[in-house]
């Protein structure tokens, strides 16, 4: 497991104090499938001025992937997280610009730092099987957006898990009832992997003033009011300190995904996030003349594990 040498934020949620306030919940959204070429499918939901529920989340993606879909490539000014589903068939290899080279295994996470610029490439780690995931762009805090790249990583065995009323959770980032991912990132958020048995509920308690969304993989789960399944998300309000999941008849197969927001300015450009039309153009202008470093491409068709 690597830790950030710059400073870190751990993202707590505790058990439910008394008194606490249930949020609600702001909509159930449906999330298209996408296709992107003949290897790849994807759910995303992304940061926008109609959905700010996100922040410090730029995009979640839910992918399908059976084999190499893109070629090495830049970020600059925020971090990309991949997290392999524990029941994926496979994982993906990983490589980038300042060294990195390793397997992302079932279970496990993956973040680049992009900082200041770096190039990155993943990919099944043999094509055909079904490798399955999430693919996060989580902001970085304006001051940190220039920072040196660094690259994090936590084994599957290394992720914590613990009962909570019935319910399976593996704490990949964040902490809940004390027990803490042992990776903290720069920007505070949770990552919680959850199957709930049939008919279980279960409570998180987290700052009111925080955004959470639920990713829902499976099953059917009762939130606010509202119903949410297979390849919906779940957005819930800042308006109150307590998550409060019901599991339906199928249980439930989730992933809640929560944070502090970042109010600061912020600039999204394809592979870039800056906090100004300046910074935009100088991460350009620095990946154009080649300062983010080389990486040469995997093999289109790996045979192996690096």
């Amino acid at each position: 497991m690597s830790d950030s040498s710059e400073s870190a934020s751990m993202h707590p949620i505790a058990t439910p104090r008394k008194g606490a306030v249930a949020r609600s919940v702001a909509a159930v959204d449906t999330l298209a499938e996408r296709r992107l070429g003949p290897n790849l499918v994807t759910r995303d939901a992304q940061l926008s001025a109609t959905s700010p529920d996100l922040d410090p989340f730029l995009m979640v993606s839910l992918y399908a992937m059976r084999g190499a879909t893109f070629p090495p490539h830049p970020h600059a000014g925020f971090m990309v997280a991949t997290y392999i589903l524990p029941e994926s068939e496979i994982g993906f290899v990983n490589q980038d610009s300042i060294g990195t080279r390793n397997r992302i295994a079932p279970g496990a996470l993956h973040v680049t730092v992009a900082g200041r610029g770096v190039l990155h490439e993943e990919q099944p780690e043999v094509e055909g099987p079904l490798a399955q995931g999430f693919q996060i762009w989580i902001d970085l805090p304006e001051a940190q957006r220039e920072r040196p790249p660094e690259a994090l990583h936590l084994a599957a065995e290394q992720v914590p898990r613990l009962n909570l009323s019935g319910a399976d959770v593996r704490v990949v980032l964040g902490s809940v009832a004390g027990v803490a991912s042992p990776l903290a990132l720069p920007t505070a958020v949770s990552l919680l992997d959850m199957t709930m048995p049939p008919q279980t509920r279960c409570e998180l308690a987290l700052p009111a003033s925080d955004h959470a969304i639920v990713f829902m993989l499976g099953g059917t789960l009762d939130a606010g009011g509202l119903r949410a399944q297979a390849g919906q998300l779940l957005r819930t309000r800042a308006d109150g300190d307590l998550l409060a999941l019901a599991a339906g008849p199928e249980g439930a197969r989730l992933i809640v995904f929560a944070g502090t927001p970042l109010p600061q300015p912020r600039l999204m450009h394809g592979p870039f996030v800056a906090s100004h039309r300046q910074q935009l153009m100088r991460f350009a202008a620095d990946h154009a003349a080649g300062r983010f470093g080389t990486l040469q491409p995997f093999g289109r068709a790996p045979a192996g594990r690096p």
